[in-house]
């Protein structure tokens, strides 16, 4: 241990043997932070991560230079799926010893791992977006958003928490402990993952049992009760913004990330050199014309056949410039692009771009760079445009708008060709719609590209019937 004034070294005397400054009290603090850093090891071997978390930062509370325990914080955020948290420890750990510090590695492990940090941005954005899609009470779309979060990152404890507490307001108990008990192989001793889980062991203790469950409906409290025997069990009406947000703490938007190509495509110049090829042999054919008169009859055929080469080089180009042609495909990838790069909010106009897109020329004669930014283009902005589609078609269709539900769900398919809600619903919207062939179609597709899935099964039953 170092004396805090001179930085020498301490002896067991309750001063500094080389200033004489009164460190007994000093060392009674640091003491005491090691104490707490080891409760927090200790806990974070058991994996009970949330009681580590409290340790650790009373250790810090009594230390900010422990490095260590600032480190193990760190870790412990990671490990629960908040890597802005972790980040920032690991951060403020280098900044206080910025050589030989352990989170150097840590750091350079995820920054120098670009598909790792998209990852981590993505899972932050489409959390923040299931919040708000509870804030608006459109518990569906934010039990889909979830889900690809968790996806990304299976070990999101507050994603977890929010899918069960959706699930739970829909009564759904078994996907909600199926949730919950996804937190507690992760964070063994979460007390609102253990209050959660309580909750919904009654209620199916309470079904098993047969016992006669009265509901009732508090409108002052805004609250469903639940009388089951000789207990009264309390559960929220609707997530409200209050208690989402005394439970859940936004995570903080990471920086976007915008990755810009500049593809330069250069037209063959053989059509060029080949049209000037052809005048020059038709003005040596009508010069020797009148001279040779015996060949008439050869001369025509070649000037036939130059002309036949002439026409078809004239379409070859009406195919470079003209409506739908190569040129006009790819002005659209570079006018969707020069969009995103100006407006990454402007998604309209860059869908419209995109759609206008040949995609015949894009499988067969577009270029190795033309595919890449249209690949990274359709990853970028895909995934959000493919959900403002498919949210529009949703609704068109529940409203009876079958045409526009079909138009919609049919272009959020070709944005987002991984989501199998979008291709269910539009077998779905297919069906209403009385398209018999092309929602059999559909069906079939879904059972194909996504095994296993609900949307498969329910596919397979709509295909029986």
């Amino acid at each position: 241990m170092k004396c805090y004034n001179c930085g020498c070294d301490l002896s067991e005397k309750s001063f500094c043997t080389s200033c004489g400054t009164d460190v007994a009290l000093y060392k009674k603090i640091m003491h005491v932070s090691n104490r707490f850093y080891n409760d927090g090891l200790e806990k974070a071997n058991v994996r009970d991560l949330t009681g580590a978390i409290v340790s650790l930062r009373q250790s810090l509370k009594f230390n900010k230079n422990n490095i260590e325990a600032r480190n193990l914080l760190g870790l412990v955020y990671f490990e629960l799926g908040e890597a802005v948290a972790a980040l920032s420890e690991w951060v403020i750990s280098k900044n206080f010893r910025s050589k030989k510090n352990v989170a150097d590695d840590y750091i350079n492990a995820i920054q120098s791992n670009p598909s790792r940090l998209e990852t981590i941005n993505q899972t932050i954005k489409k959390y923040n977006q299931a919040l708000a899609y509870c804030y608006q009470e459109s518990n569906d779309l934010a039990i889909i958003q979830l889900k690809k979060v968790l996806s990304l990152n299976p070990k999101m404890v507050k994603g977890h928490q929010l899918l069960a507490l959706l699930y739970i307001n829909s009564e759904d108990w078994e996907k909600a402990k199926r949730e919950l008990l996804k937190c507690s192989k992760v964070d063994t001793n979460n007390t609102m993952t253990l209050r959660y889980l309580k909750a919904v062991n009654e209620m199916l203790e309470g079904d098993d049992t047969a016992q006669t469950t009265k509901k009732r409906k508090n409108i002052a409290d805004d609250v469903i009760v639940y009388q089951s025997g000789n207990e009264t069990i309390i559960q929220p009406l609707a997530i409200k913004e209050p208690v989402v947000a005394s439970t859940f703490i936004n995570i903080i938007i990471g920086l976007v990330i915008g990755l810009a190509f500049a593809c330069f495509l250069i037209l063959p110049s053989s059509i060029q050199s080949a049209k000037a090829k052809i005048q020059e042999e038709l003005k040596v054919v009508s010069s020797n014309s009148d001279a040779k008169t015996s060949t008439i009859t050869d001369l025509e055929q070649k000037v036939a056949t130059l002309q036949e080469e002439n026409t078809a080089l004239n379409q070859k180009i009406s195919s470079f410039s003209g409506n739908g042609g190569t040129m006009q495909t790819i002005d659209a990838l570079l006018i969707a692009t020069n969009t995103y790069l100006a407006n990454p909010e402007e998604y309209t106009d860059i869908k419209d771009q995109l759609l206008s897109v040949n995609t015949e020329y894009l499988n067969t004669e577009a270029s190795d760079a033309y595919k890449q930014l249209y690949n990274k283009l359709m990853g970028v902005v895909g995934p959000t445009i493919a959900e403002q589609l498919y949210e529009v078609g949703y609704t068109a269709e529940k409203q009876n708008d079958y045409s526009t539900a079909v138009t919609n769900l049919e272009q959020a398919w070709y944005f987002d060709k991984t989501n199998v809600e979008i291709l269910y619903q539009l077998a779905q919207s297919y069906r209403l719609a009385q398209d018999t062939e092309k929602s059999k179609q559909t069906y079939q597709q879904v059972i194909d590209l996504f095994p296993g899935t609900e949307e498969a099964v329910k596919s397979q039953e709509y295909l029986d019937e």
